[in-house]
């Protein structure tokens, strides 16, 4: 947790968690084991402890979505060290975590996440402080009477039990407990002190319940100023006693069963302050009469039981560690704006091909909050004010004229389809190279053939525009590095024409005294044609051949299709002369580039290149061969019957 919205985050979540919990408890309290009651408890633990939105996912999706709204409201006039208004809130860890050190508080949120983080500390020493007073005081304890500790053993060899190395009587303890979960202490109270309350501080010591109290006690100090979340612990606490009665009443026959219930019952007035890192029979008068309520019915649960109540625990883990599956439904975006740009923030595409098929559909929509998706964080604050005072929100309106990247003049953004009107655009990604940063650029192509097929001389088809994809905050944003620029009238996409005006990466090598270049082009893009049902027969569309362009973005995708093609020349380096020479390639990714060498060459798999002859697609669900155009390419040269290998590196450099 890293300000003060993290910990908000994390806490609702572990509260909505501990709420559902209640809620099961209550309704299989009387059907389920104390096993199952307290083992539950398990299950806050790890949301507790498992940083809140892990897997991109949501205990409550719409919860997130507020909170998101009144942080950015919050913040929007606020100064803040810690965050921004417009930063994704994340939970990086379930403690208190200072990424960017100590700076000085800018708001009263930075000072309220100090004061939190002040607590978790002051709360943590209090408690270690509580038990090493506790441990100083038992080293003045006096050893046991050989009577009780020979009564001990005898517990212990009736019910195959382990006694602590250390057994001490103190004259303050009302009753008998076991102190610290490394060296444990068994402490005995003044006067005698009956076998079964031995043998229920023995099964607290067995089971390592004094651990599990001191887990709970670290999960207090963490979330020191949610009360709710330390009444549950207190909950469990007493599901811990509880439990611990169980086990003792199994081992436990007829009328002994009768006389543990009336041991517990002369506690109830005793005073409940249990240490950490303790475990007491006690536990106060209202839980202790609950738990003689338990002993009146108890009853072995029967073996089978345990596979339900198994089946239930994990239907109650899934669903509250798990959550939705996601939060946000692009389809149906809120009217509020903010909102909107908080489920479009939380909706950052997470893969460099969702954030371009983010990018395009903004685009092709004039939608701003598609748009705010992959917008740098640093340039969001002047997107909101447009959004804002033109409503670029509302998906409905048609008046996008003044629209940043509208790209009204092209006609291309008006196809038309048998059952739609709208802006229809295939759209692709040339030259879309990594760089050492993380970062991405390429040529982001809008096709329009498919959509309007006539007139083809006299209409803008084609647009292209060069683009930069970067990571940020978890996601991936898109900043446009130049202005769209049209294709004349006529031309076709590079698929289709191998004399296309859009720009190509060019490969270059030399081996042998000879010279390759390549002229060629990668081309990547994203399945996104789907079948409209027309009528009320939801079997329509299943035999129906027209298809649409998907309008929602899909932030999650991969590269589903990949073409490729282009030219090559052959020449002497000497001369500079043409010749006649086969060449096969083989394109490689920047860890297969560097691994590359003369001696391995060989061992690569090729395929003939002929110019403008390779072309390929694929839609298969695991996304396209390759998810970035080759950093370099594999080349074998066949000239006068002999071959030669080289590396061909993008805009010069050779190997």
């Amino acid at each position: 947790m890293t300000s003060l919205w993290s910990l908000l985050l994390q806490t609702i979540g572990a509260s909505l968690t501990a709420v559902v919990l209640l809620c099961a408890k209550g309704l299989f309290r009387e059907q389920l084991s104390p096993r199952w009651q307290y083992g539950v408890w398990g299950i806050l633990a790890l949301r507790i402890l498992l940083p809140a939105g892990v897997l991109g996912r949501s205990l409550f999706p719409w919860g997130r979505v507020a909170l998101e709204a009144a942080k950015t409201a919050v913040e929007g006039g606020l100064s803040s060290a810690l965050c921004a208004p417009y930063d994704v809130t994340r939970v990086y860890a379930p403690v208190p975590l200072f990424l960017k050190g100590f700076p000085r508080p800018g708001s009263i949120t930075d000072v309220l996440f100090y004061l939190y983080a002040a607590g978790v500390v002051l709360s943590l020493l209090w408690f270690l402080g509580a038990y090493l007073g506790l441990r100083r005081t038992l080293k003045r304890a006096r050893r046991p009477e050989p009577e009780r500790l020979a009564q001990l053993e005898a517990v212990c060899a009736r019910y195959g039990l382990k006694a602590p190395a250390r057994i001490v009587v103190c004259p303050a303890a009302e009753s008998a407990f076991v102190c610290g979960p490394l060296r444990p202490v068994l402490v005995l109270p003044e006067g005698e002190t009956d076998d079964k309350v031995l043998l229920h501080e023995l099964l607290h010591l067995k089971y390592g319940d004094v651990w599990a109290g001191v887990g709970m006690c670290v999960l207090r100090c963490l979330h020191w100023c949610n009360p709710f979340l330390w009444y549950c612990w207190d909950w469990a606490q007493n599901d811990c006693e509880a439990l611990c009665d169980q086990r003792v009443l199994e081992r436990l026959e007829g009328e002994e069963r009768r006389e543990y219930g009336k041991i517990l019952l002369s506690m109830a007035g005793d005073r409940y302050a249990r240490a950490p890192g303790t475990s007491s029979m006690a536990n106060g008068g209202a839980n202790i009469k609950r738990r003689i309520t338990a002993i009146a019915r108890f009853k072995r649960y029967p073996a089978g039981i345990s596979l339900a109540a198994g089946c239930i625990g994990v239907v109650l883990g899934v669903g509250c560690l798990m959550g939705a599956a996601q939060a946000v439904d692009l389809s149906e975006l809120s009217p509020a704006l903010p909102l909107a740009l908080a489920q479009t923030r939380l909706s950052r595409p997470t893969t460099p091909a969702g954030a371009l098929d983010t990018y395009v559909k903004a685009v092709l929509s004039g939608n701003g909050l598609y748009l705010s998706m992959v917008t740098p964080q640093e340039e969001l604050p002047d997107l909101v004010e447009r959004l804002e005072s033109e409503r670029y929100f509302n998906m409905t309106t048609d008046d996008f004229s003044s629209f940043p990247y509208y790209v009204s003049d092209y006609h291309v953004l008006y196809g038309k389809s048998r059952h739609s009107e709208g802006r229809q655009a295939d759209w692709s990604v040339y030259e879309f190279i990594e760089h050492p940063d993380g970062s991405y650029t390429g040529l982001l192509v809008l096709d329009g053939h498919y959509w309007i097929k006539e007139a083809w001389d006299t209409k803008i088809l084609v647009l292209y525009q060069y683009v930069q994809v970067a990571p940020q905050d978890g996601g991936w944003t898109v900043t446009p590095l130049s202005e769209w620029e049209p294709l004349p009238p006529g031309n076709l996409t590079p698929w289709d024409d191998s004399e296309s005006a859009l720009p190509r990466m060019v490969y270059e090598a030399e081996a042998e005294g000879l010279r390759v270049e390549l002229d060629y082009w990668y081309a990547l893009s994203v399945s996104n044609r789907v079948n409209p049902n027309t009528s009320n027969d939801p079997f329509a569309s299943w035999f129906s051949a027209t298809q649409e362009m998907d309008p929602i973005p899909k932030p999650w995708t991969v590269f589903t299709e990949w073409y490729q093609g282009g030219g090559k020349e052959i020449t002497r380096l000497d001369s500079g002369e043409a010749v006649s020479a086969g060449l096969e390639i083989c394109p490689l990714r920047g860890d297969e580039a560097e691994r590359w060498t003369l001696e391995t060459a060989g061992e690569l798999k090729y395929t003939s290149f002929s110019g403008n002859s390779g072309s390929g697609g694929s839609d298969q669900h695991g996304g396209a061969e390759y998810q970035s155009s080759p950093a370099a390419i594999a080349v074998k040269i066949w000239y006068k019957g002999q071959s030669w290998y080289a590396l061909a590196l993008p805009e010069g450099g050779a190997a």
